[in-house]
């Protein structure tokens, strides 16, 4: 069996499929695996440049990290305080408030619940993943260019090398880098999918002496005022107070949010939003002097819109693609977050294990 992308649903369903003796490839055409979880970790430093984290009330999640023997790195939020600036002071918002705010794509019961993660990080469960499946059945810097049918099995396409081969085939790329590579199947159903609705995020991570803050906020984030809409800014998270062991315990790490315009992620560099990022924490909390170190990440495109249209769309996609052997799964598909994507994985190699 083939998997074409080592995101986590990705490398979910391979780990799952080799639990049960199934022979399995996993295709990734950037030079990292991981997707949308990015950590970076440095001595006592945990910087999330992805994913922060999954919803609470996740079962597919933990009972994932039971399978990879990682259950007991499992970290709960520490505070779910979140506030907003009215009259010139932070005052907290009622439990769910901010994510019903930002329009989470949640459940209406999640709100207020908050989020888990790792130790380590997201990244975590990535090495924890790859470890498990090994480096000869994860190929990285191996970019599918077509998926066609050849005497009943599946033919893979790729660049510079021989095609591979298959029976099975599990589609786990973003909906709109899958479309164009089922071209060649002439499948009408699977044609819409390159339309598939997205939105782009921009996170600043930001690094600061605690003696930076004349009084450095207890809960775990904020959400800016509609004054700083123009440029975006969205929330911020305060990263060492959200969960335990993210930054020395001299140090504050924050996580600035944007919502770009599509200008902005044209015109504006790295060091711009990180100025942006900067700017508005020194005006909302009154800090002092320039952050220590800036991380920043752009993921364009990245977070899908799951309209009523582009549900039916999936369910129809995905209905045809099953008569050739081919499945779909990730966030992309069935349901936004991580939660969706482990549980997507969960149900897709359940059905190639049959």
């Amino acid at each position: 069996m083939i998997v074409i992308g080592a995101g986590l649903s990705g490398l979910a369903v391979a780990a799952r499929l080799l639990r049960a003796r199934r022979d399995v490839l996993v295709l990734e055409g950037s030079a990292r695996a991981g997707g949308q979880i990015h950590t970076y970790v440095e001595g006592e430093l945990v910087v999330e440049l992805g994913a922060e984290g999954f919803v609470a009330r996740s079962s597919a999640v933990p009972e994932l990290c039971r399978l990879l023997d990682i259950e007991l790195s499992l970290v709960d939020q520490l505070t779910t305080d979140t506030y907003s600036l009215e009259g010139g002071a932070l005052v907290l918002l009622p439990p769910g408030e901010a994510a019903r705010r930002l329009g989470f794509q949640v459940p209406e019961e999640e709100l207020g619940r908050g989020i888990r993660s790792l130790e380590r990080g997201m990244g975590q469960l990535i090495e924890a993943l790859l470890g498990q499946l090994g480096p000869m059945r994860v190929r990285l810097a191996a970019p599918v260019t077509a998926v066609r049918q050849l005497s009943g099995r599946l033919q893979v396409d790729l660049p510079n090398r021989e095609p591979e081969i298959c029976q099975h085939l599990v589609i786990a790329v973003p909906a709109r880098a899958a479309a164009p590579l089922l071209e060649p199947l002439g499948f009408a159903q699977t044609a819409p999918l390159a339309e598939a609705g997205t939105t782009s995020n921009v996170s600043v991570n930001l690094l600061y002496h605690r003696q930076q803050f004349p009084s450095y906020p207890t809960g775990s984030g904020l959400l800016f005022p509609e004054s700083f809409a123009g440029l975006g800014l969205r929330a911020a998270s305060f990263v060492d107070r959200k969960f335990p062991g993210r930054a020395p315990a001299d140090r504050a790490l924050l996580r600035v949010f944007f919502r770009p315009s599509a200008a902005a992620l044209r015109d504006w560099d790295d060091a711009r939003f990180a100025s942006e990022a900067s700017a508005a924490i020194a005006q909302l909390l009154g800090v002092s002097g320039s952050p220590e170190r800036t991380w920043v990440s752009r993921w364009i495109d990245a977070l899908p819109i799951f309209s009523a249209p582009y549900r039916s769309q999936v369910v129809e996609a995905d209905n045809a693609l099953q008569t050739l052997g081919i499945h779909v799964t990730g966030s992309s598909f069935h349901g936004a977050g991580i939660d969706a994507a482990v549980t997507s994985a969960r149900a897709v190699a359940a059905r190639l294990s049959a």
